[in-house]
């Protein structure tokens, strides 16, 4: 990644920054969620922290899309010949790594974005997102805010005032926040969210569904679970039949679905077809909404595995394997394995062990990679301890695990926590014990 230099307007101190001017999917699917975050081409000033995003030429590809967009900004005064000499050679970067079968027409054509707003708002249409949309999560947003600053008295006249915009991408975002208000270890913050979505579950409609839903799910896990060793095709059946909504119905499905094969559903169709008038027609209508939410399932979890199967094939072409693994981290899970070691024998059973090894090496540095330090397993352990007591203790016993690559990493997480706002302040006082005993 190149470099630049620029001059900070506040203090007039140099400051450097990292600039990126190709975003080509076709080499780092990622490329989009950086560009999309605002947090790329972004100097930092060293000596008064100013922020200030940089205006250069940027070419975006997705060739999945069919786009190939070019933004030059008009601050930098560049005449039209001046900018097709500085855009050409980044659109020559990006036609030159595809090849033959991949290059299309759209390559020759690439479309001019006036503004960057612009060619923010061109990626997000081609996923579907319209500038009606932007706008309408941008309103959410205020309201969000507006809730969370609110006085107590005044959310269920806000929340009735705004009760358009309460749908499910609205309770989405309110999600988030309450996600990170449980972090962050704030009872204030927790109460005030607590208040607010109370209210939310009693005025809107979307809330008293989204409440009657929850009550259902927790119904369906409870039914499942007093069944106990009593869970079988039968009574799974039983339970399915009762089944008072949809709510209740998907979540027997998610939970039971290998239950759910060939016997279960010829044991359903002999049921409707035993039943009476009223109830023929029920069963018949819960077997189309189950047989519709296994499809689904089933969709999903196809989708996963060749979402998997690509996320495989790319790191099994990087000749550094570490780096590709740190570049699809997110995309490791047990699909991801459960296909490299599918790979891997048939790998060995057609002979080609150029492959079987390379895969072998693959699910060897994921199993080195994933394995926690021996200091943070070691932590870990004191901060399970009772007392500074039973710290002593471990630490007297365990004198060989008390090395400098763990008194850095403890001092770094004393320091780090110590002075994060909303932090975990049960954790960071025993993190502070174990500190004082080990310099003792």
């Amino acid at each position: 990644m190149a470099q630049t230099i620029t001059t900070c307007p506040r203090c007039h101190q140099q400051m450097t920054a990292n600039i990126q001017q190709v975003f080509d999917l076709n080499q780092d699917p990622q490329d989009k969620e950086r560009l999309l975050s605002g947090q790329v081409n972004m100097a930092v000033c060293q000596a008064c922290g100013y922020q200030s995003a940089i205006g250069i030429p940027l070419v975006y590809h997705d060739p999945e899309k069919e786009l190939l967009l070019t933004y030059f900004p008009s601050e930098m005064g560049v005449s039209i010949n001046e900018q097709e000499k500085i855009i050409g050679p980044l659109i020559n970067q990006v036609v030159g790594r595809l090849p033959m079968e991949m290059r299309k027409g759209y390559l020759f054509t690439p479309q001019s974005m006036l503004t960057y707003d612009t060619l923010i708002e061109k990626i997000l249409e081609a996923d579907g997102i319209t500038k009606e949309m932007l706008q309408d999560q941008e309103n959410k947003l205020s309201l969000l805010k507006r809730l969370l600053t609110a006085a107590d008295d005044s959310i269920p006249e806000i929340v009735e005032q705004e009760a358009a915009l309460i749908d499910q991408s609205f309770f989405a975002l309110f999600s988030n926040v309450q996600a990170s208000a449980m972090q962050s270890g704030d009872e204030g913050a927790k109460a005030r969210i607590k208040a607010i979505q109370d209210v939310l579950l009693e005025k809107t409609a979307y809330g008293q569904e989204l409440k009657k839903r929850a009550v259902s799910t927790q119904k369906a896990l409870q039914d499942l679970q007093s069944l106990g060793e009593k869970l079988n095709r039968d009574s799974l059946l039983e339970l399915v039949l009762q089944a008072p909504d949809d709510a209740y119905l998907q979540t027997l499905t998610g939970i039971a679905r290998n239950g759910m094969d060939y016997e279960f559903f010829t044991a359903l169709t002999a049921r409707i077809e035993a039943a009476d008038e009223a109830d023929k027609a029920k069963y018949a209508s819960i077997r189309e909404n189950l047989l519709a939410m296994i499809q689904q399932i089933d969709s999903a979890v196809q989708e996963q595995h060749q979402l998997r199967k690509q996320v495989f094939d790319e790191i099994m072409k990087d000749d550094n394997l570490e780096q590709g693994i740190a570049k699809y981290a997110r995309a490791i899970d047990e699909s991801f394995l459960q296909i490299a070691n599918q790979e891997l024998s048939e790998a060995r059973k057609q002979g080609d062990f150029a492959r079987s090894g390379k895969i072998q090496n693959l699910l060897d540095t994921i199993e080195k990679m994933s394995k926690v330090p021996a200091e943070v397993e070691f932590l870990e352990t004191l901060l399970e301890k009772a007392d500074g007591a039973e710290i002593s203790a471990a630490l007297e016993e365990n004198k060989d695990k008390v090395t400098d690559e763990f008194k850095k990493l403890l001092d770094s997480l004393v320091d780090q926590l110590g002075n994060a706002p909303n932090q975990q302040p049960e954790l960071v006082e025993k993190l502070k014990l174990v500190q004082k005993i080990v310099k003792l």
